[in-house]
């Protein structure tokens, strides 16, 4: 079975990037090197691929309480910790204890990439008290169900600022305890987008995919759509706090010149590797796969968080060894078995891409810049440079 590169995100390598400013110099292998990985089927070291996880069967999405329910469970909530005085179950939104009103005004980010942006944009002026709505360690918020006490301090939100694009689907029924006039910030808006990618292949008796003709959410793993994402979110935050624009406008220039330079080592790995084509797990990087000048062939999932079929692998398979793809890119919380499987079947390497969809609790200011790096490094020493 072919060795596993891991992303820093992921079990292997989190620590090391916790640490990491994001202006690190980059390992992106020179024009003219081989980067290319042992051949496929060699044994992979205990230590380099995370263990497997099930496979995951088709599921619907938690029942979301009615409105009277929901305002029946919020007041709960409340209740609760004026009586105990503590918190009680899942983690609410984060960065923010229970004991005291926040020292600013909450920020509520929907998603974990624009969480990191409106981060980067507050730092130095802490005038936003920035809070993640999610778990760190959520993922792709596809089917995040927020608990009471999610809800509870969305009440007391005044900013929120999401990714857009139906990414945050939960936000369309929690958005009801929000207060009436809650400032929304859209990440995504003037952002050039593509169609999902579902639909890409379709095997008969599959579920249709009902996103298959709407744009795609991921738009925050392209280091030139994610400059626009924050400007549109520091747009929103000197609209909120007026004094404070110019410092939103330095840091979102500081951020897109970070940007820029991931841009030319982008740039850079197209010019010098064509023709590649490759297989992954949804579309979470085809804005990416854009930039890098990669052909998506297949995704393993025929709709979201749905497993494949027999036989959607078997067609999977044979386009593999028709079409000569080079590898199978998966996300972090994509099921790794299926994909290794496939890896054994048809003697291509299996990699994980970190989409920065999840991290740590407390990142480093450049934490978004070092993982598009670390995932840049992994996958240049996966396609050899093929071209001047």
């Amino acid at each position: 079975m072919p060795e596993l590169p891991c992303p820093a995100g992921a079990a292997c390598g989190s620590a090391g990037r916790a640490a990491a400013s994001g202006t690190a110099p980059s390992d992106f292998p020179p024009p003219g090197s081989s980067g290319a990985l042992p051949a496929a089927g060699a044994p992979a070291p205990a230590s380099a691929a995370p263990p497997p996880a099930p496979p995951r069967p088709a599921r619907a999405p938690a029942p979301f309480p009615g409105a009277a329910a929901l305002g029946l469970l919020v007041m709960a909530a409340a209740g609760a910790l004026l009586v105990s005085g503590s918190p009680s179950g899942p983690v609410p939104l984060m960065a923010q204890s229970d004991d005291a009103a926040p020292a600013a005004p909450r920020l509520a980010a929907a998603s974990y990439p624009v969480w990191l942006f409106a981060r980067w944009l507050n730092s130095g002026r802490e005038a936003f008290s920035v809070e993640l709505m999610t778990r760190p360690e959520t993922g792709c918020p596809h089917e995040f169900n927020p608990q009471p006490r999610d809800l509870e301090r969305l009440t007391q939100t005044r900013t929120l600022v999401k990714n857009g694009l139906d990414l945050e689907i939960y936000l369309a029924r929690a958005i009801r305890v929000a207060p009436p006039d809650v400032f929304v910030i859209d990440a995504s808006k003037g952002v050039p987008t593509m169609i999902n990618s579902y639909g890409r292949l379709s095997i008969p008796g599959e579920p249709s995919a009902r996103a298959a003709m709407e744009p795609n959410p991921h738009i925050f793993l392209s280091p030139r759509l994610a400059s626009m994402m924050a400007s549109n979110i520091a747009a929103g935050m000197s609209e909120r706090d007026p004094e404070g624009a110019m410092h939103y406008q330095s840091r979102l220039e500081l951020f897109q010149k970070d940007m820029r330079a991931l841009e030319d080592d982008l740039a850079l790995f197209k010019r010098t590797r064509r023709g590649y084509k490759i297989v992954t797990s949804h579309g979470f990087m085809d804005y990416l796969a854009q930039d890098l000048g990669l052909t998506i062939l297949a995704d393993l999932e025929p709709a979201p968080e749905v497993t494949p079929s027999a036989a959607r692998l078997a067609r999977i398979s044979d386009l593999v060894r028709d079409e000569r793809v080079t590898a199978v890119l998966l996300d972090p919380h994509a099921d790794l078995k299926l994909a290794q499987t496939l890896g054994e079947e048809t003697g291509i390497p299996v990699a994980v891409v970190d989409p920065v969809t999840s991290g740590p609790a407390d990142p480093s200011p450049g934490y978004y810049q070092s993982v598009i790096r670390e995932d840049l490094n992994m996958l240049g020493a996966l396609f050899p440079v093929n071209a001047s």
